[in-house]
């Protein structure tokens, strides 16, 4: 049977303040958002590790998927658009196979960075600024789930909201 990709839109009103009957003044009381999932077009041998040039080859492929899902969500009024866990690079590394997928990322405490603006500012942020910049361009809230190492040596799974 030939492999269809199974593309899920859940398009919801999420109501701010409804739970206290407080709302912050100037913003919207509500917003459209959208979940997305699909198979994530995996690395078939998650074990052994890439180097960044082939981690990116490989991010690409799902980054790909994610524009036109973008894409789709803002045609349809999506305000924020929320992508699957481990949906850019898959599953099943080790701590040293994952090493070609991890993204640079500054602390937010520490300096203010918008990727899409400012793509030269720092070192193995490839995939935070195509995402920033898809957010830019469909006008979108982001949330995807990466590998990102901030400093040296610690490294993290962390929900990033662009």
């Amino acid at each position: 049977m030939p492999y269809r990709e199974h593309v899920v839109f859940l398009l919801f009103a999420v109501f701010s303040g409804s739970w206290t009957g407080q709302t912050v003044a100037g913003l919207d009381s509500s917003y459209i958002a959208a979940v997305f999932e699909h198979r994530v077009i995996l690395n078939p041998e998650p074990h052994v590790p890439l180097s960044r040039h082939h981690a990116l080859q490989h991010l690409q492929k799902n980054l790909d998927v994610y524009e036109e899902q973008a894409a789709r969500a803002a045609q349809q009024g999506a305000q924020i658009l929320v992508f699957p866990e481990d949906g850019l690079q898959g599953f099943n590394f080790t701590r040293t196979s994952i090493s070609g997928y991890l993204e640079t990322i500054p602390d937010p405490q520490q300096e203010s960075w918008n990727p899409c603006m400012e793509p030269d500012k720092h070192k193995n942020t490839e995939v935070l600024q195509r995402l920033s910049c898809m957010a830019r361009r469909f006008n979108l809230y982001l949330v995807a789930n990466m590998e990102l190492t901030m400093g040296s040596s610690i490294t993290f799974q962390r929900l990033i909201r662009i």
